[in-house]
């Protein structure tokens, strides 16, 4: 990260450039992992419990 920041600074690329587009990765990232949590809780609901799992 530490690289492209500096070739980002070498091409003249603001601190207000950069935090922007790190604000846009992480929110496509968290974006992605809550996609997959709740894919995952969709499919958990679905699948019919085995016998020996617990009814906690």
């Amino acid at each position: 990260m530490e690289h492209y920041l500096g070739v980002a600074k070498e091409k003249g690329i603001g601190d207000d450039e950069i935090g922007a587009a790190q604000s846009i990765v992480m929110a496509v990232s968290a974006g992605r992992v809550r996609a997959q949590f709740r894919e995952a809780r969709r499919k958990g609901k679905s699948s019919p419990q085995r016998e020996d799992s617990c009814k906690c």
